[in-house]
């Protein structure tokens, strides 16, 4: 009780304690190293919190952001900078995200590129309001896939892809509008069979990207392809069906067709309330447009270093440390950057919510369960599994990912298995009902999102491939247990004892055997209840005490009693009629 006491108290400090944590400092002074550039006024900031994102994107990385966030917001931070260095991760988790840094955060908000931003990580730095990159660092290849444990990657069939991406591609478009990006560019992370040519007004010096068909109506010829394919045995891109996701399309001037100038108007206007929104180009507009290069092909993702984000007009320049980056924001190299890094709280829910941990843990919360029924008396196997127990539904609960019908059912199902085994035994329906109600309990603590979508059925597949894997390994393990514990006397000293045959001894050992010049207890020896039996407890038989269990009813201490049968695991006895 006491270790469950102590877990409990984790707990409650991880719930309620992670947000006090000393997580933010200074960065060192080296004003050496600091950038003097001229800040335009709406992102000039004189406090700026760095928010690192670091590692896989999850739940739990949703939750440290909502607290640091809220933090950063309460120090008075006016700018909040989401310093990536991720390979992606879960799509609901970066939506969420996203969400928040539109909802919660500044408007003052920029993603730095630390290294990587593949990508959940390019979704999450395309919702900033701007983007700076360090060097060798790379964004994009952001298409929805999907994985098991132990599997890798697998085939997602084409309809749940193209459900994963439109949700992926809405997003992206919509933060290309908010935040002036080429919606074209940006496509091109999600979707294969995108092909960009990037082209530049010759006057201004603007650049924007076409698709193959805009390329042909701007220039009246096919576009030259200068990137070598990647899988030759593709149809040509001539045969491609890509539409854009959103079409802005206006009909060409040479079609013949005629347009309306309101309604033209209309279209401009319309387009000028979607900031990045352009109009599709003409061969009107052929002489004010030459063409660069070709951007990406039909066989592949696109995925741009630093210097190509600053080209395309992602990234707004290269920041190399804190000292540039708070010149970035005109704001005090020393005084005017402060960092706010994930708790050790958080760190230690990751880890516990990792699939192999949990089922880990479900192999350790059902070994020593049955451990401890089958040596009455609550030790040291019954609190190890109370912590299992407590942890397998509490970490989930923490990242977000367990909902309180898990939970519930989880103890439930319990309850129902506790039926079974002390009230009415036999295995009939309260036992099947009780252990689907914690199967479905256990698997649904995996589940942080909709299970009708791509990632929810994947987590769904997640937990349920380690409960069962879990399961068998229980299932070897006691199996184990019951023929070479007594070889393991650490184990021995912290179970209680039974008096049993040497050969019926439990598992061959998890009870201490009795010693060769006792006789075995059998069918039919009578004594008298120690303890009360509800219905495990100690009874004296023969002059031994003994871990025994009642086969009807409860029976109270004093009471006489007669062996019913000896197993391997549990004596049975009964209330001795008089």
């Amino acid at each position: 009780m006491r270790g469950a006491a102590l877990l409990l108290g984790l707990i409650c400090l991880l719930m309620f304690g992670a947000d006090e944590q000393p997580d933010s400092v200074p960065p060192p002074a080296d004003k050496a190293t600091a950038v003097a550039t001229a800040v335009p006024a709406y992102r000039q900031a004189g406090q700026v919190a760095v928010l690192t994102v670091k590692g896989e994107i999850d739940r739990v990385t949703l939750r440290s952001l909502e607290r640091r966030v809220a933090r950063a917001v309460r120090d008075g931070a006016d700018a909040i900078v989401l310093e990536l260095d991720t390979p992606g991760g879960a799509l609901d988790a970066a939506l969420d995200i996203c969400d928040l840094i539109r909802s919660e955060a500044p408007a003052n908000t920029v993603a730095w590129i630390n290294r990587d931003a593949h990508s959940a990580g390019t979704i999450i730095a395309l919702a900033c309001r701007e983007v700076v990159i360090a060097p060798s660092s790379h964004m994009g290849v952001a298409a929805p896939v999907t994985g098991l444990p132990g599997v890798g990657m697998v085939p997602m069939p084409a309809a749940e892809r193209a459900k994963a991406e439109s949700w992926i591609l809405e997003e992206v478009v919509h933060s290309a509008r908010r935040n002036h990006y080429d919606e074209n560019l940006v496509t091109a992370f999600v979707s294969v069979g995108v092909e960009l040519w990037l082209i530049e007004h010759v006057g201004t010096g603007e650049r924007v990207f076409v698709d193959r068909e805009e390329f042909k109506v701007l220039f009246g010829e096919e576009p030259t392809g200068t990137l070598t394919s990647i899988t030759p045995s593709l149809p040509s891109s001539g045969d491609s069906k890509f539409m854009p996701f959103f079409d802005t399309t206006i009909p060409p001037a040479d079609t013949g067709e005629t347009i309306d100038p309101e309604e033209y108007q209309k279209q401009i206007e319309f387009a000028q309330t979607l900031p990045s929104a352009r109009l599709r180009l003409t061969s009107a507009d052929r002489d004010e447009w030459r063409p660069l290069m070709q951007i990406v092909s039909s066989d592949r993702l696109l995925g741009i270093n630093e210097d190509e984000a600053v080209y395309y007009g992602l990234a707004r320049q290269i920041v190399r440390n804190d000292q540039q980056l708070a010149a970035f924001f005109g704001a005090d190299p020393v005084t005017g950057i402060r960092r706010y890094d994930d708790s050790w709280s958080e760190g230690l829910v990751r880890f516990l919510t990792h699939p192999i941990v949990m089922g880990v843990l479900i192999v350790i919360f059902i070994v020593s369960l049955f451990i401890e029924m089958a040596a009455p008396g609550f030790g040291v196997f019954g609190t190890a599994a109370t912590i299992a127990l407590l942890i397998l539904i509490g970490a989930p609960f923490l990242a977000g990912m367990a909902q309180w019908w898990d939970i519930l059912l989880i103890v439930v199902g319990l309850m129902l298995l506790a039926a079974e085994i002390f009230v009415i035994p036999g295995f009939g329906l309260p036992g099947v009902a009780g252990a689907l109600c914690v199967l479905v309990g256990m698997v649904g603590t995996f589940v942080s999102g909709d299970v009708t979508t791509v990632e929810g059925q994947e987590q769904i597949w997640t937990g349920l491939t380690t409960v069962l894997t879990a399961l068998f390994a229980a299932g070897v393990g006691l199996w184990f247990l019951s023929r070479y514990v007594p070889t393991i006397p650490v184990i021995n000293r912290v179970i209680l004892r039974a008096e049993v045959s040497e050969r019926q001894a439990i598992g061959v050992g998890l009870l201490e055997a009795m010693g060769t010049a006792q006789r075995a207890l059998e069918p039919g020896d009578e004594g008298v209840a120690a303890t009360d039996l509800r219905p495990a407890g100690r009874a004296e038989i023969g002059g031994r005490m003994v871990d025994v269990k009642s086969v009807g009813e409860f029976i109270d201490k004093g009471t006489p009693i007669r062996v019913v049968s000896v197993g391997r695991f549990v004596i049975e006895v009964e209330e001795t009629l008089t």
